[in-house]
């Protein structure tokens, strides 16, 4: 996209220098607003290569705070009654606590891949409590 502008602006830089009215007030101030824009296509892109690097580094921190979640969580999970689902895309298992089995239709969110995962006709928590055990 931006070596597209840069081309565009090269091509209107171009046009003006090669015209005959080179020299004329109106010329020059359409040059510096070529100059201008150029400057902010190069300020543009900057901010869009920032801001990729900071949307990489706050996925690492969800991350990484993730797996201290499950460090410092999982002890206390596993004193409650939950039930073990697999997430289908990459294996994770997501701990639902059976009282949220109570409903019709839920909806989980893997911690891992971030996939939806949808359980129909959740209400039978008794067939569900007992393939935990």
């Amino acid at each position: 996209m931006y070596d597209r502008l840069r081309r565009e602006i090269s091509y209107v830089e171009g046009l003006l220098e090669g015209s005959t009215t080179g020299n004329s007030p109106d010329a020059k101030a359409l040059l510096r607003l070529i100059g201008v824009v150029d400057e902010l296509v190069e300020a543009t892109q900057k901010l869009d290569i920032r801001q990729a690097e900071l949307e990489e580094y706050a996925e690492a921190i969800d991350e990484d705070l993730n797996d201290l979640e499950l460090l410092v969580y999982d002890d206390e999970e596993d004193d409650e009654d939950s039930y073990l689902i697999t997430c289908p895309e990459c294996g994770e298992d997501v701990a639902v606590d059976l009282d949220d089995l109570e409903d019709e239709e839920i909806d989980l969110l893997c911690p891992n891949c971030h996939t939806t995962l949808t359980i129909e006709d959740a209400s039978d928590a008794e067939t569900l409590g007992d393939l935990e055990d």
